[in-house]
């Protein structure tokens, strides 16, 4: 999934249909070129790929399922409020209803005809029949309210039933969901002990990991290319004036630092640490541009701020992000996790000005 942009994610009229068809023409030949690099590549390496992104549709599913129970109990939350609200003014409206029908008998339950025939007083007769128009019309209203309330109360019962209904079924499609994901990185694990032990006999670990390199400088180069083609409006907010106030995408600790070399490779990034399935989140609003799997990265998403300034998010266990879609500060972008055949789950992150690797770390107010 490739996507887009420049600008600000608050408005998104300048980012017509036609300028955004014409930006994914212009680098949907990447994703082909990508699909035939993972031909090329061993099959343990194909088969990851697979069950990675397999492990992330699923982890997809599971956070959509999970935001659909929590948006259910909120409402169950409401609809039983509601519920006792309702119980209390019935209560109330009982009690009234009860005094009216005590006022009533006091009055010896006497029909209009009945005073009228009673009374010999004019000015008795006068008053007592607009009392008991009031009473009569006091009494019908009240209940017709009690009666509105009943139907109201039955609603909110009919309400809060469908709800737990619908959580039930939730609940039981996420069960499912959860089940499938267990299964999935349960081959994932066995499908990567074969490609360490494939990488172990392999002489040339360095020209693979120098290659996975090559092929996220590739993608970048093409990425930026392809942004430059589309006529989209920058946003007013800088993102070169952020430096050193930027909150984390995650909340880990710093596995492993920029410039850090281990195998002959210099880092380009930070390597958080993390649970899986933990928050990452946009550290600026801009636009998602790449969102798909990259060997040595595994599921990566890349947010392009404008002004030639990129993030990369990368490792991810799903990606949350479709094509695009503008982000905002601090929103979900992704869960954590170990995808690009990564052991433990950590994030990959890091920083590009048009094209070249800047110290993460000097951005984030926290690192």
């Amino acid at each position: 999934m490739l996507v887009t942009s420049l600008g600000g994610w608050a408005s998104d009229t300048a980012a017509t249909q036609s300028q955004l068809a014409t930006l994914k023409k212009s680098i949907s030949y990447l994703q082909s070129q990508l699909k035939n690099d993972l031909k090329k590549q061993t099959k343990a390496a194909s088969a990851l790929a697979d069950v990675e992104k397999e492990i992330g549709e699923l982890g997809k599913q599971v956070h959509q399922i999970d935001q659909k129970i929590l948006t259910l109990k909120v409402d169950l939350t409401g609809f039983e409020s509601e519920k006792k609200r309702l119980e209390n003014q019935l209560a109330d409206k009982k009690e009234r209803l009860i005094e009216l029908v005590r006022q009533q008998y006091r009055l010896g339950q006497q029909p209009r005809l009945l005073l009228l025939l009673n009374q010999r007083d004019p000015e008795q007769l006068s008053r007592m029949l607009k009392y008991y128009d009031r009473f009569s019309s006091a009494q019908a209203a009240e209940l017709r309210e009690f009666q509105q309330l009943l139907a109201n109360l039955k609603n909110t019962h009919l309400s809060i039933g469908t709800t737990k209904q619908a959580m039930l079924d939730q609940k039981a499609q996420l069960d499912k969901q959860l089940s499938d994901l267990q299964e999935v990185r349960q081959s994932r694990e066995s499908t990567l002990a074969a490609l360490n032990k494939q990488i172990k006999e392999d002489k040339n670990r360095l020209s693979q990991l120098q290659a996975n390199r090559t092929r996220l400088e590739k993608v970048l180069k093409e990425v930026e290319k392809s942004v430059s083609l589309a006529n989209l409006t920058q946003n007013n907010q800088k993102f070169r004036t952020l430096k050193g106030k930027l909150k984390a995408p995650a909340k880990g600790k710093t596995r492993r630092r920029f410039g850090h070399v281990q195998d002959n490779i210099r880092y380009d990034g930070l390597l958080i640490s993390g649970k899986t399935g933990d928050r990452i989140e946009a550290v600026h609003h801009g636009r998602v541009v790449f969102s798909d799997w990259l060997r040595g990265y595994g599921l990566l998403t890349i947010v392009d701020h404008g002004d030639g300034y990129m993030t990369l998010y990368g490792h991810n266990d799903a990606l949350l992000k479709e094509t695009g879609d503008w982000v905002a500060q601090g929103e979900q972008i992704a869960t954590l996790g170990n995808s690009g055949g990564y052991a433990e789950p950590g994030l990959y992150f890091a920083i590009r000005y048009k094209g070249k690797a800047i110290n993460p770390a000097s951005w984030l107010s926290n690192r």
